[in-house]
């Protein structure tokens, strides 16, 4: 295996692990936190009360989360397979906003968020992937920033259907 297609593998992996502080502190850090959020950032707490994500079990997160699990390692392993590795491209621009957007969060917050620490943590295997798909790419600077727009709007709509997942199971949860 090279080097690359071992960078591009690992890219669930790394996921997955920033995934799971926030699957696991989530809920015990809305619980504390909640008050605090109503208070200081109101329209925020407002909307995502409104459409019921403070009510999200563990087991509801972990839906969402194995979504976009799946989508990330069909799209590394379908790269790795078939050398179109513009797709892993793609998915690993979407990934490294989504840790920006984080960090972002804990620095508006100024506390702890159930995602700084993996976000830190995984933040220099972006780069470093991003750094070793530069040397091996035929892609141009300009086809880079298009693949990471993909990526990044790709992403924003995965997570609209995970919700959406989360949505569904939430309610045959609450049935059961």
């Amino acid at each position: 295996m090279t080097r690359i297609n071992l960078i591009m593998m690992l890219l669930p992996v790394v996921f997955m692990v920033h995934e799971y502080e926030e699957i696991i502190m989530f809920g015990r850090w809305i619980d504390r936190n909640r008050e605090e959020l109503r208070k200081r950032f109101p329209k925020i707490e407002s909307f995502f009360t409104r459409r019921g994500v403070f009510d999200y079990s563990t087991s509801i997160f972990a839906i969402g989360t194995a979504h976009e699990f799946i989508l990330i390692s069909v799209v590394s392993f379908c790269s790795v397979w078939t050398g179109e590795y513009q797709w892993w491209f793609a998915a690993l621009a979407g990934y490294s906003v989504h840790l920006l957007i984080h960090i972002v969060q804990w620095i508006v917050y100024r506390k702890y968020v159930p995602v700084i620490i993996t976000s830190l943590l995984t933040l220099p295997y972006c780069i470093y992937a991003f750094a070793e798909f530069s040397k091996i790419t035929v892609l141009s600077s300009f086809q880079m920033i298009l693949w990471a727009v993909i990526g990044i709007v790709l992403t924003v709509l995965s997570l609209f259907s995970a919700f959406f997942c989360m949505g569904k199971f939430q309610r045959w949860e609450k049935e059961k």
